[in-house]
């Protein structure tokens, strides 16, 4: 047999070597990978340098929409002036006056003289003996004026002749005895007076109820009558005294109806009337940067609208049952939505006379719908919908929380009117961003 013959051992050490630099680059890259980039601090720098030159674009555009306010002396006097004078004038003719309130002039008719039949056995009855004391009663009320007292047995006409009256305006109540006045109150049941009031004024409704149950008052008193019940208020969210009750009542919706409004007219004509956008869009300026100046702008004039407002409402006797920074910032936000809506109706309109019309239009739907004049309550399904969305059915309802009753700013109102304006300013930059000019 062929003996196999061992090979010897040798190591090719130059071999190994060049595997072994091969896989060293490999470690490299992977210590690159693992390692932490460097900062870049150039990009930095240079991010930080563009907002700079943003920065000063933008205030260079908001120094120029002031100078353009300041040639429009008919705006501001419309936004600083205006509005602080309304208040004064509220304050000084809207005053509670220190005389005694003026009486409800009224007709008081009785059948109570007249034959009356009772229905379980009827017998006939003629009983007329609080008659006389009910007219002493009313004659007693101050709140009350007696103008003529009918006694329907020999005045046949009488009804006719008080509507005659209560429609020429002489007269504010009609008062009626029924037949069986004085048999309900012999048997000891509650008497009956029929009250006939003229609601053409909706503001005299009430005072003339209580003139009315103050006669019943005094007639209840003089005659020793046990009423069937005593009712005992308990007032709530009052106004204290020395404070003017109509002043207090009355500025709520004069205060949302002046920030609203002004803040609307002066907003739409901003982008329709300006000429030189044009020629802006041919520099650097950005039509954003455009827009944002002409908003800074205009929301530093209503925080200034907004300040004197409160300053001229408390110096005339604004009593504020909240705080007065909710009561600041409730305002600045009612004002805000005004702003944020005038800029959609400019940024959409192509020339003045359409951005008027849209004004319009706008500004008489929102107070229409604002749930002041009539409930929102009462409206169509439809129009609850359309009502919730514009901003015065929410700004009138979160001033009189604050002002009347001591509610904090944050609340469903305030949410949504951010909500409507925050709507209204991303929609106005997409239509000013599209909108097409001619150099």
């Amino acid at each position: 047999m062929a003996k196999l013959k061992k090979k010897p051992l040798t190591l090719n050490f130059k071999k190994f070597k060049d595997k072994i630099s091969k896989i060293k680059p490999n470690f490299e890259t992977l210590k690159n990978k693992i390692s932490k980039p460097k900062p870049n601090f150039k990009k930095y720098i240079k991010n930080i340098s563009n907002l700079k030159i943003n920065a000063l674009r933008i205030l260079k555009q908001v120094i120029k929409e002031f100078r353009l306010l300041w040639t429009d002396k008919f705006n501001l006097l419309l936004a600083i002036v205006i509005p602080p004078l309304i208040i004064v004038m509220l304050g000084f003719t809207m005053t509670d006056a220190p005389s005694e309130t003026q009486s409800i002039p009224c007709m008081l008719i009785s059948y109570d003289s007249n034959t009356f039949i009772n229905q379980n056995n009827f017998t006939e009855s003629k009983l007329d003996n609080y008659t006389m004391p009910y007219v002493e009663a009313v004659n007693k009320s101050s709140m009350l004026e007696l103008v003529r007292f009918y006694n329907a047995t020999e005045e046949i006409y009488a009804m006719e002749a008080a509507r005659n009256a209560l429609i020429s305006g002489e007269i504010k109540v009609i008062l009626s005895l029924p037949v069986d006045f004085t048999e309900l109150l012999e048997w000891g049941l509650p008497g009956l007076i029929d009250c006939v009031l003229d609601a053409s004024n909706i503001q005299y409704i009430q005072q003339s109820l209580n003139s009315v149950y103050d006669s019943i008052k005094i007639f209840v008193n003089d005659n020793n009558l046990t009423p069937q019940f005593q009712l005992q208020g308990f007032e709530e969210f009052t106004i204290p005294e020395g404070y003017s009750n109509n002043f207090n009542s009355s500025i709520v919706m004069a205060l949302s109806f002046m920030v609203f409004g002004i803040a609307l007219v002066l907003s739409i004509l901003v982008i329709v009337q300006e000429k030189p956008i044009a020629r802006l869009l041919l520099t650097p300026v950005k039509r954003s940067e455009i827009l944002l100046s002409k908003y800074i702008t205009y929301t530093l004039v209503l925080v200034l609208q907004v300040a004197l407002l409160v300053i001229s409402g408390l110096s005339m006797g604004l009593y504020i049952a909240g705080t007065l920074p909710d009561l600041f910032f409730a305002l600045f936000m009612i004002g805000f939505s005004g702003l944020t809506m005038g800029f959609f109706i400019s940024s959409q309109s192509k020339t003045k006379t359409q951005a008027n019309q849209l004004f319009l239009a706008v500004f008489l739907v929102a107070v229409l719908l604002s749930g002041i004049f009539i409930p929102i309550e009462n409206m169509p399904s439809y129009l609850q919908v359309i009502a919730y969305i514009l901003p015065l059915s929410h700004g009138d309802p979160l001033l009189r929380g604050i002002i009347q009753k001591g509610q904090i700013i944050l609340g469903l109102h305030f949410i949504w009117l951010l909500v409507i304006s925050i709507v209204l300013v991303i929609i106005s930059f997409v239509i000013f961003k599209r909108r097409k000019y001619e150099v």
